[in-house]
């Protein structure tokens, strides 16, 4: 009677065992048969490893090609939990589906040393994908700090982290990005952007860590971010419209920039811009127009709302005559040939006579306030032939950051009007 006993729970046990082992083989497969119903490609299943160490290019770009070409799977699954890294990496389109999603729920690591960045100027980019998303919570490390010493010391030493070109409808959102060799994105020649829920970060004095940089690019909206660097916070360079900036917080860094614009003599144009609900902190530069004196084009119809100071350093800068002679340290804006000596402004005298210039035209600053970390508020300097046009300051109220002093404006050939505005200099 106990033999049977005992044979009889044996039994129980190895078919309980059994039935465990069938359910985990279940469970597997419909997670496999799941991300398979959803279109998605996990790039641990192209050989790539995740330990932070290991080389997973050649894992991404199969997986990549799968998923571009493929039709029916249309993400890019990196999973949580798992570091990646990737040397310089490049996702080519165009692709079958309208559709492509990079989703990084892991992270993604730079190699730590530097390369040609003639051969590869940006660490990860995408080209000609329409119709790309590129979220998922994870962090991307770039590692920049290799690339930050003597010897890369020009911009063109250094790499982009990530480019996006030719990617009409890309969509960007809840990403982390860490230090950035150079500016952390760039957009160029691509329209309709939208882009949230960013959070880049670098140190204050890395060089020229631009936070985002656009170009060429027609409707580009960014909202809901955090951008902390070493330079613009965002910078809208030549041959883009229809940008919004709204929600934005910035610093420290350089500020919001529209430009530089009209280097080496070139065409350039930048308009409708809209940047409103943002909070500079601590940064070198507020809100900054920046053309050189030899560039052509314009700047124009654009607009800065409810923007908060907090002991930023020249808030509201239009700069017509910028040039690469170094960097000022008087003053807060780099290659300006304005600078503060004491307590007395003064330009430099600029050329005129030569039918040069990018014009400034149909600029508004609506409720700007908060504090200055410098003696000057606003500093308008535009060029002695163009000027600037139908430049508009309603309730433009910013005190000083230090206790019992006020600040003051300066203004170069600047015309337009003011209202319920305590610091300004414009010509009505």
């Amino acid at each position: 009677m106990k033999k049977s006993s005992l044979f009889f729970v044996l039994l129980c046990l190895f078919q309980i065992s059994k039935l465990g082992f069938c359910l985990a083989g279940s469970v597997h497969k419909d997670n496999y048969n799941g991300d398979k119903r959803h279109g998605i490609i996990r790039v641990t299943s192209f050989g790539a490893v995740g330990d932070g160490k290991t080389d997973d290019t050649q894992a991404f770009l199969k997986a990549w090609e799968v998923v571009c070409n493929g039709g029916n799977d249309t993400t890019l699954l990196m999973p949580l939990g798992k570091t990646f890294m990737l040397k310089p990496i490049k996702f080519a389109g165009p692709c079958k589906s309208s559709s492509v999603t990079f989703l990084i729920r892991g992270n993604l690591v730079a190699p730590g040393y530097t390369w040609d960045v003639g051969i590869c100027p940006a660490w990860i980019s995408f080209g000609s994908i329409n119709g790309l998303v590129v979220k998922g919570g994870g962090t991307l490390d770039s590692r920049g700090s290799v690339w930050w010493g003597s010897g890369n010391a020009q911009d063109t030493d250094r790499p982009t982290a990530m480019h996006f070109n030719s990617c009409n409808g890309l969509r960007v959102y809840n990403i982390q990005h860490l230090d950035s060799p150079r500016n952390h994105i760039g957009l160029s020649s691509s329209k309709n952007i939208s882009i949230s829920g960013l959070k880049l970060t670098a140190p204050g004095d890395s060089p020229n860590t631009d936070g985002i940089d656009i170009s060429n690019c027609i409707g580009v909206d960014i909202r809901d971010s955090v951008i902390s660097t070493g330079d613009d916070c965002i910078a809208i360079n030549s041959g883009s419209s229809f940008i919004n900036i709204t929600g934005l917080f910035c610093g420290p860094g350089h500020g919001i920039s529209v430009g530089s614009l009209g280097k080496d003599g070139e065409f350039a144009t930048v308009e409708e811009v809209r940047v409103k609900n943002c909070t500079l902190s601590n940064t070198t530069n507020g809100v900054r127009i920046k053309t050189y004196q030899n560039g052509l084009g314009y700047a124009r119809k654009i607009s800065f709302e409810d923007i908060n100071m907090v002991d930023s350093k020249n808030p509201i800068i239009i700069e017509q005559n910028y040039y690469n002679r170094g960097k000022l340290e008087e003053v807060g804006f780099e290659y300006s040939n304005y600078q503060n000596l004491g307590s007395k402004n003064r330009f430099y005298q600029t050329e005129s006579g030569n039918a040069r210039g990018v014009k400034v035209s149909d600029v508004r600053y609506s409720r700007i306030s908060g504090s200055s970390a410098s003696d000057n508020a606003v500093t308008f300097n535009c060029n002695a032939d163009l000027g600037c046009d139908d430049i508009v300051m309603d309730d433009v109220n910013i005190v000083s950051a230090k206790a019992g002093q006020v600040v003051s404006a300066s203004c170069n050939n600047v015309h337009g009007s003011y209202l319920n505005s305590p610091v300004s200099c414009i010509n009505k």
